[in-house]
């Protein structure tokens, strides 16, 4: 008959190979460092969505006037739509501008925008960076 400890050690490796296994179902989508954004979390803080139509990766900052360096929000990927709770403690701010600087290509700032927790920055980067451009809107209905 086999030790309770070497039973315990089997059940162990049994639980963590199962947990393993069902690691990456449905993430699909989702990449690390992504949030699911419920209503709760709208009303909360900014959101910043991305639709980028544009032909190469490009990477989003976050400017407030007189802050200095701009602040790394994450990168749009090409032919993705992709959204990001932004960070609470922003809001409500009068002059948060975005600048985008695409892999190639010139650098391309949108605002500055005033911003309300619950609202969200809807960003769409077309063929042709110039022609960016940013609405704000109630994030929940």
């Amino acid at each position: 008959m086999r030790s309770a400890r070497e039973l315990l050690a089997l059940a162990g490796t049994a639980a963590v190979l199962a947990g393993c296994s069902h690691f990456n179902q449905n993430t699909d989508n989702v990449s690390y460092g992504d949030v699911s954004i419920d209503s709760l979390s709208a009303t909360r803080t900014g959101i910043l969505r991305v639709q980028n139509n544009y032909g190469d990766t490009v990477r989003v900052y976050t400017v407030l006037k007189g802050a200095g360096s701009p602040n790394y929000v994450a990168k749009s990927m090409p032919g993705a739509v992709r959204t990001w709770v932004l960070d609470p403690k922003l809001f409500p701010v009068s002059d948060l501008s975005i600048e985008l600087r695409p892999a190639s290509g010139p650098r391309r700032t949108l605002g500055p925008y005033r911003v309300m927790k619950g609202q969200t920055i809807d960003i769409v980067l077309p063929a042709d960076l110039a022609n960016a451009s940013a609405t704000i809107h109630s994030s929940v209905p």
